[in-house]
């Protein structure tokens, strides 16, 4: 994949010094700020929703989310223990409210404790479809961005859609 950027990068520098050598140091430097903004903007999101995350398993919400979807995750992914199956929760929970990045860490700790291979493809398969109430990073990308918000509705159909999708067909073809 390093080797597709850096040919994508060369290529794109020596059409853009033909086409445009004035141009060139401008794009770039434009190019910078923007991944900088992005980067920054992207960075204080996730920061926010991990340390929401936290502060929810040390209150001991994390608890009251992983009883109130252990009649699911007991049915997604049977023969998993309470610990991997809090991990999992927990990763659900992240994802619900959008913060994808933030519930990476535990998607990874269920992953690591998972026994059946098969759940561990059906949690992937739903991390990332990742089905989402609330699309945080998306709407912190568009107002840093001065667009509008007005995409949680689409945004809940679109990702009720994948992930379903994304279950029935995990059940369908992993055995």
């Amino acid at each position: 994949m390093n080797v597709v950027f850096v040919v994508l990068g060369t290529l794109s520098l020596a059409i853009l010094l033909f086409t445009n050598p004035s141009g060139a140091l401008g794009s770039f430097m434009q190019g910078a700020e923007n991944s900088l903004k992005l980067s920054i903007t992207l960075f204080c999101s996730y920061a926010f929703w991990l340390s929401v995350i936290k502060i929810l398993e040390r209150g001991g919400a994390l608890k009251s989310i992983k009883k109130m979807l252990n009649p699911l995750t007991k049915r997604v992914f049977p023969g998993e223990n309470d610990e991997t199956l809090t991990h999992v929760s927990a990763n659900f929970a992240a994802n619900l409210i959008g913060a994808g990045g933030a519930a990476t860490p535990e998607g990874l700790k269920a992953a690591e404790k998972m026994k059946q291979t098969k759940n561990l493809v059906m949690l992937v398969t739903l991390n990332s479809s990742s089905l989402q109430l609330i699309p945080t990073t998306v709407v912190a990308l568009r107002s840093s961005l001065n667009a509008a918000a007005d995409i949680i509705l689409p945004s809940l159909i679109c990702s009720a859609v994948t992930t379903l999708t994304a279950f029935v067909l995990t059940k369908a073809f992993v055995k």
